[in-house]
């Protein structure tokens, strides 16, 4: 008697998607795979053995790549007391049932358990996370880290040549400049270079030195490296007293930009970000600035025009900011205040007189991230993501807010969180 029941089970089986996935060479199938979204992946891997081994393989991700689907995943790294060592986060879009909204939540990964408490750098490269050095016990760190982003796995990587703390990193060609972090005094040591490829560092070429580089009025602080960014060939950093400086890697020389204002050191730019070819940080009055790119080249005492951000969402999240206290400040800069505690009878901790915030970079937008204390004593930790547009009458730059929640609720006890790093990835 034929088995009607065992025949349409059989053909259900032949006409799945998985069955005629099996049909297809790896090339094919991974190129049709590659254009679903990262928060699919998971569903993927449920299909079938071939699916799971498909979209975890190095080609998946380097087709991805090639085709342009890779995707921005947005990660953070938060001091959480009392646990000593960082933990890290990815942000992943969801939709909030009661709202209807698309939200971001913070979703643990593993986490390197020798990682420095605190001033690395940390830098973005084909789908990983590089960290650089550090602080461990109070003393500078050479150790490098590899977040692979696509695994969520970590390894060590070639040491750097000199140990550093509160440094910056940028990607320039393929290959990652690591500036700051060190000693003032030898300017041999300011910076170095690393190429992924062959796994090796080199000192940072110089041609000529930086003039007056021996005084100590004008040389630059690079044992405490606010921010960094990369401007056409030349790489810009900014330093203890709030002094942009830059390596131009076409002359092979440093240089300096504009300096210091008495205005700008109580604004104290940093985390600085570029989107669009246009310059935002986020100053210690709770505002986010811009400037043109052009304008770090400023010298010869004339200052870097910086122009606050316009519009209601900015002003509330001004607001927010100045009652944040999540930014980390380096070590540097705790062991000065410390000093001040001991000859000038100063009582505050370095978190009350500095508010802080986070910028982050993510393809076209900015995220920014901060604490909030609320009446019930709990702690959240809060990510916005802004877009910006310009007036083309008058040249302001006005933000517009896409999408703002809370990534983290934590205990009381946690009140002294920091969010130490945040970086967006092409994953």
């Amino acid at each position: 008697m034929y088995n009607y029941a065992a025949a349409a089970k059989r053909r259900k089986k032949e006409t799945s998607p998985s069955s005629s996935f099996d049909s297809l060479p790896d090339a094919v199938a991974i190129s049709c795979l590659a254009r679903v979204s990262r928060l699919d992946q998971a569903a993927l891997s449920a299909v079938s053995k071939r699916f799971r081994s498909l979209v975890v393989s190095p080609e998946f991700y380097k087709t991805r790549s090639l085709m342009g689907h890779a995707e921005k995943c947005v990660y953070v790294c938060l001091g959480l007391p009392p646990h000593i060592i960082p933990r890290w986060f990815v942000l992943h879009p969801t939709l909030d049932p009661a709202t209807g909204k698309t939200v971001k939540r913070a979703q643990p990964i593993p986490f390197f358990p020798s990682q420095p408490r605190e001033g690395s750098a940390v830098v973005s490269l084909d789908g990983s996370i590089y960290v650089f050095g550090g602080l461990v016990k109070g003393e500078r760190t050479s150790g490098v880290l590899l977040l692979d982003c696509r695994y969520h796995t970590w390894h060590q990587v070639t040491p750097m040549r000199v140990a550093r703390a509160s440094a910056t990193a940028q990607v320039v060609n393929g290959k990652i400049y690591v500036l700051g972090g060190c000693k003032d005094k030898k300017p041999a040591d300011w910076g170095e270079v690393f190429d992924p490829k062959t796994q090796t560092w080199a000192a940072l070429t110089v041609s000529e030195p930086m003039p007056d580089e021996e005084d100590p009025d004008t040389r630059p602080r690079m044992s405490l490296i606010h921010g960094s960014v990369v401007i056409e060939d030349k790489i810009y950093v900014i330093d203890l007293w709030n002094r942009t400086f830059f390596y131009s890697l076409s002359l092979c020389k440093w240089g300096r930009g504009s300096p210091a204002t008495r205005e700008s050191w109580s604004k104290n730019k940093r985390d600085w970000c570029v989107v669009d070819n246009v310059l935002y940080s986020v100053g210690n009055d709770g505002c986010i600035y811009w400037c043109e790119p052009h304008e770090l080249d400023r010298c010869a005492g004339v200052r870097t025009n910086w122009t606050e951000l316009l519009s209601h969402p900015m002003k509330r999240l001004q607001d927010k900011l100045t009652r944040s206290r999540v930014a980390h400040f380096g070590g540097k800069m705790a062991r000065v205040l410390e000093k001040k505690k001991k000859t000038r009878n100063f009582t505050k901790c370095l978190e009350d007189i500095l508010p802080g915030a986070k910028l982050a970079s993510s393809g076209h937008n900015v995220v920014v991230f901060w604490k909030e204390l609320l009446p019930e004593k709990s702690v959240r930790i809060w990510c916005a993501e802004y877009s910006f547009t310009r007036s083309n009458k008058w040249g302001f730059m006005y933000g517009v807010l896409e999408c703002s929640n809370a990534i983290l609720t934590l205990d009381p006890i946690l009140d002294r969180s920091k969010v130490l790093y945040s970086i967006s990835v092409d994953v």
